[in-house]
């Protein structure tokens, strides 16, 4: 009896762990790539931190015998700013609509989020872990091929926005693209950054020497990153393995002659890469790196006067066997 209870115990222990990671989720499938896509909610979402946009995080995708994008981390906790994975999306890295206006305990925007509260700082920090006052309302409809979300949302002093975006796979193809549509629907001028994070993992392999980075642009100088990566020409090379160590540059900063906006990362031992492409102008490309994943990052620039709106989108295309 003692020996039936125990594993009665255990039994409704690990049923209530695994229902507690059971966190919503779509695929879509076009016949070529599997894409895991995590739901948006504020009460058992995936991610419920206040940086990313909670729409459209890429659980993984799946090609062939190769698996792209993992967890940035080893345990999941919802409520941290980067419990993230593949191509996360973040509004406002630096100056949040309303932020600098507001006084504590005072709300202010972050897009793709909702209302958060400003503390005691002036400076705001992506980081901190800001009190959500009100998230976003989500709305998304699907097929096979495709999903899209759609939020509005009306914040204090005049800041308002209707936003959508929408990951669309590309028929018969390898590939898939994410669309964004943002208009300002309240009655101050919008002016902040927009950039994808692209947390990149490959067939599981730590991010390290058997990867290459590579962009459409070159550096003006060899530069060494952490003494172990060099970035040079239009490439950056990991000579050891990270281990703890992280990595990050300004691989570019300045003026985009229009094709700036993209990244190839292959890991040369498995084969498999993914490059990105978009259709806007960057400001900035950052890259940064840990084991767990490498991140190119383009940043754009978003200015709305009210009733305005912006369209953009970036490409993904996935491959196997790719030469070294």
């Amino acid at each position: 009896m003692r020996l039936l209870l125990t594993l009665l115990v255990v039994l409704a222990y690990c049923n209530s762990a695994i229902a507690k990671n059971q966190y919503p989720k779509i695929q879509l499938n076009n016949g070529e790539i599997r894409v895991s896509i995590y739901l948006p909610d504020a009460e058992s979402g995936y991610y419920r931190g206040t940086r990313f946009d909670w729409s459209g995080i890429i659980e993984h995708v799946d090609y062939k015998a190769h698996r792209f994008y993992a967890p940035l981390h080893d345990s999941h906790d919802p409520y941290r700013h980067d419990a993230v994975s593949g191509p996360a999306e973040e509004f406002a890295m630096f100056n949040p609509m309303g932020f600098d206006e507001a006084s504590v305990g005072e709300t202010f925007v972050k897009i793709g989020v909702g209302l958060l509260q400003k503390d005691e700082r002036n400076e705001y920090l992506f980081y901190r872990p800001y009190k959500l006052v009100r998230a976003g309302k989500w709305e998304y409809t699907r097929e096979d091929e495709w999903i899209e979300f759609s939020q509005t949302l009306k914040g204090d002093r005049g800041w308002a926005y209707a936003y959508k975006k929408t990951i669309r796979l590309i028929p018969n193809q390898p590939e898939l693209v994410i669309e964004h549509h943002l208009v300002n629907t309240g009655d101050k001028s919008i002016d902040i950054t927009h950039y994808n994070h692209n947390f990149t993992l490959i067939d599981g392999a730590p991010y390290g020497p058997d990867y290459t980075v590579k962009f459409p642009f070159s550096a003006d100088r060899p530069t060494r990153i952490e003494d172990i990566a060099w970035y040079r020409e239009n490439s950056i090379e990991v000579e050891q393995p990270l281990l703890d160590r992280s990595l990050k540059i300004v691989a570019f900063e300045g003026n985009d002659p229009g094709h700036y906006n993209a990244a190839l990362v292959r890991n040369k031992r498995t084969g498999a890469a993914v490059e990105f492409y978009g259709n806007t102008p960057i400001i900035r490309m950052a890259f940064w790196a840990v084991e767990r994943a490498v991140s190119p990052e383009p940043f754009i620039s978003i200015k709305l006067d009210p009733g305005q709106a912006k369209e953009w989108s970036i490409h993904y295309r996935f491959m196997a066997n790719t030469v070294h």
